[in-house]
């Protein structure tokens, strides 16, 4: 790996896909230029993922992927975590559930290599960025629902009983270990951070037809040898304050797990943000705000960009719009 220079923050090109229970919501809310009229289901952010690896869209590294930036800039890009890196660990997506998700469970790292020959399981969470009145999401199972339970609601087509659930609210989160059955859905816009997989097997498609007017395929056995049957119904996490922020606004930590840190900042003003030596992704996921560099780099970030601070850039200076200020999901890996 070299250990060059990288010039600035990195802003990578969007990966629009349709998908069945998609709508307009990443043009209309964020901004994607949809290129076509279907219904568009996620907005893959930043990803090193085999079936998609983003490309860096503008400035010094146009033109080059997220597995080249790697590569070339391993040290640059993540700092004193670089030894702890074999691959970029995550996929970042932008969901509009305007219908709903499959009932569906992921598996964890071990029963993804055993079933799929996959490296990675997928722990995930969500931010909910809009939700309309009907919209509800699903996770875990009521307490005390066995196997034998499940098995008999999915003859009957009644799973959706046996799952535990609440209406979501914008700027909610939900952390969904891999094991956990759930769905979303109902007019839900969010933000995903998940590990790099799309290891996803479907339990239950409410008698939903595909694209080309066949029901989708479902994986009964694969999902019910993933589920974890110890696990409890799943709430929206409480957020927990970060005492060193040193910015105008809010910070919070939302999740902290082995993939992942995932934080919520709200600013109202200027903040100077020091990389701490490691990565940083930042969403921006309302409101408005100017981000810049010492090194001259200034850009504004609008609703539903999403930025890249490697580590070497040292200190990120952030300057929110003093009408409505902004906020901004930071993903890092733990420190």
């Amino acid at each position: 790996m070299s250990d060059g220079a990288l010039k600035e923050p990195l802003v990578f090109e969007p990966f629009l896909r349709p998908m069945v229970w998609g709508g307009r919501a990443l043009g209309d809310q964020l901004g994607k230029r949809l290129p076509t009229p279907d219904a568009f289901g996620e907005s893959w952010e930043l990803s090193a993922h085999p079936l998609h690896v983003s490309v860096v869209a503008e400035g010094h590294e146009r033109g080059r992927s997220l597995t080249e930036l790697c590569a070339l800039y391993g040290d640059a890009l993540w700092g004193a975590q670089e030894k702890e890196i074999d691959q970029f660990p995550w996929l970042i997506k932008f969901l509009d559930c305007q219908e709903r998700l499959s009932i569906q469970v992921h598996p964890d790292d071990a029963l993804a290599r055993k079933l799929l020959n996959e490296p990675n399981g997928k722990t995930e969470a969500w931010v909910v960025l809009h939700a309309e009145p009907s919209a509800k999401i699903y996770a875990g199972f009521h307490p005390g629902i066995t196997r034998g339970d499940v098995e008999r609601h999915l003859q009957e087509g009644t799973l959706e009983q046996c799952l535990a659930s609440f209406t979501p609210r914008s700027g909610v989160c939900v952390f969904l270990p891999a094991g956990t059955v759930h769905a979303v859905g109902g007019g839900v816009l969010l933000a995903e951070v998940q590990q790099s997989s799309d290891a996803t097997f479907r339990l239950y498609d409410w008698n939903r037809l595909g694209t080309d007017g066949k029901p989708r395929t479902l994986h009964i056995e694969q999902a019910l040898s993933a589920i974890d049957w110890q696990a409890d119904p799943v709430q929206p996490i409480t957020p927990q304050p970060l005492p060193d922020f040193d910015g105008q606004g809010t910070a919070q930590r939302l999740v902290a797990c082995p993939y992942f840190e995932l934080d919520h900042i709200h600013l109202k003003d200027a903040w100077d943000c020091s990389t701490e030596d490691r990565l940083a992704v930042f969403l921006n996921v309302d409101g408005h705000a100017q981000c810049g560099t010492p090194g001259g780099f200034t850009r504004p970030l609008r609703r539903g960009e999403t930025i890249v601070m490697p580590a070497a850039l040292q200190k990120v200076i952030w300057n929110a719009d003093a009408a409505c200020g902004c906020s901004l999901l930071r993903i890092r890996l733990p420190g």
